[in-house]
């Protein structure tokens, strides 16, 4: 007796994906990752699913997040210190769908992701690769630089976000059909309002609808954005999209500006026509970005112009990247008055002497010193003072940024400026009291996920970062 063969389905290698956003309505092709592979790997608790074309599923939203961190992993791991390991270890675990919420973060442990209302229905954070990969650039700049993690600076917070956002950029670009339909759409010209500079449109349109300061009408941030540096300190703790305010998200669009401008013009410095770059151009320079902020970030000490200090950093990296990069960097910094030109001249004059000073500051930490600083219980609703740490790196070259008549300004002590910062993490609700409030006193904010926690430690009670969104 003969048995009929088995007719075994046959082995899906490609997916269908949004391309860059469920907003967009664009699908694209790409390989079915293994996430569970290194280098970077991660872990979706759980049973696979199948794969799935219904857009709406919970399959099609795995996989589209799968994919969106094999292809962010796979460009940020080259940065990446050996062993390829997460900051929590060799494998980062992936939650699509933590409880209902207008948000995502990075909690050390994993990336998470929530649903919320819209006027469409449910949206899910996971379903956008732009979030996804955001999400994922925290994690990336925690892998490389772990230490700032601990910074309780407002110019630190919000250079992690603008890593978050070049990330979710650049790991976009990885997908040859969007860099020819970003250079179709922009003329070759990267620096204008597109598809590539609108950041999670879906997510943010929902997000603005809800809480019109947190996001802009059509997408979460815009990186074209034409934002001037001012101390952080002097802003209100939040304000309108239209405007900057203190909060991180807000403030790191000055920043996240300038490296979009940037960006731009390096595609147009190394284009062999410049008028029409190819996407293999447009490929290559997504890599010289990625080199140029990683080596920055893992060099630049966290002082209270940490902006001007960062900038510094990307503007001696790029230059040994390529030396016409030099003075794109400082153009951008300036322009957005994150440097100021009498800095910009002077990291022009002696690039190499500079570079030799952050090379040797990287390289010895043993000159950091460590402070506490004791802040008034009653000031935030405590039941005892709180004890804050700070570090204090060895001084070098002070690098300014720019006041609005375009003259260095200097920046505050790191004293004010970490006490500015705590101040607004209580004002805004964004600290977790952990039942360490005086008695009666009843914390506020709307925010259910909290981005720091207070602890008690030997040193006392101290305030703790547990997330970015």
């Amino acid at each position: 007796m003969s048995v009929a063969p088995l007719n075994n389905p046959p082995v899906i290698t490609d997916l269908t994906i949004w391309e860059d956003d469920p907003a967009s309505g664009v699908f694209t092709i790409a390989p079915k990752p293994d996430v569970t592979l290194p280098p970077l790997k991660f872990l979706f608790p759980g049973a696979v699913p199948p794969v799935s074309n219904d857009i709406n599923s919970p399959a099609f939203r795995y996989w589209t997040a799968a994919e969106a961190l094999k292809r962010g992993a796979n460009f940020w791991a080259p940065i990446v210190p050996q062993p390829k390991w997460w900051q929590r270890g060799e494998t980062l675990e992936v939650h699509l769908d933590r409880w209902e919420d207008l948000e995502a973060d990075y909690d050390r442990n994993a990336l998470n992701f929530y649903h919320g209302p819209s006027a469409c229905g449910k949206v899910y954070s996971c379903a956008s690769p732009d979030v996804v990969c955001h999400e994922l650039g925290h994690a990336i700049l925690d892998a490389i630089r772990p230490s700032l993690w601990t910074a309780h600076l407002q110019e630190v917070a919000s250079f992690h976000e603008t890593f978050g956002d070049m990330s979710a950029i650049l790991c976009a670009l990885q997908l040859p059909s969007l860099r020819q339909a970003i250079l179709v759409e922009t003329y070759g010209n990267l620096c204008g309002d597109s598809r590539l500079s609108r950041i999670g449109e879906q997510f943010g349109t929902a997000v603005h609808a809800l809480y019109p300061k947190d996001a802009d009408p059509n997408c979460l941030r815009n990186a074209s954005s034409f934002f001037s540096y001012c101390d952080p300190s002097s802003l209100p703790s939040s304000a309108l999209t239209t405007s900057l305010s203190s909060n991180p998200h807000s403030f790191s669009r000055v920043f996240t500006g300038a490296l979009f401008e940037a960006l731009a013009d390096m595609l147009t410095l190394s284009a062999v026509d410049p008028n029409a770059p190819t996407p293999n151009e447009l490929l290559a320079v997504t890599e010289d970005m990625r080199d140029i902020l990683a080596g920055a970030a893992t060099k630049a000490n966290q002082v209270s112009g940490y902006f001007a200090e960062v900038a510094t950093a990307i503007a001696l990296q790029s230059a040994q990247k390529n030396q016409n990069y030099l003075g794109i960097f400082l153009g951008a910094f300036v322009s957005h008055s994150i440097l100021s030109m009498e800095t910009a001249v002077t990291i022009q004059s002696s690039p190499d002497a500079l570079q030799a000073e952050f090379d040797e500051m990287a390289d010895d930490s043993r000159f950091a010193e460590s402070f506490t600083m004791v802040l008034p219980a009653l000031r935030y609703g405590l039941a005892e003072d709180l004890y804050v740490d700070m570090i204090s790196p060895r001084q070098g070259f002070v690098a300014r940024s720019a006041g609005r008549d375009g003259k260095s300004v200097e920046p505050a002590s790191l004293a004010t400026a970490t006490e500015a910062f705590v101040d607004e993490l209580f004002l805004t609700g964004q600290v977790d009291y952990n039942d360490y409030g005086a008695r009666g006193f009843k914390p506020y904010g709307r925010r259910r996920s909290k981005t720091h926690e207070l602890v008690r430690t030997d040193g006392g009670l101290k305030l703790q970062r547990r997330l970015f969104h």
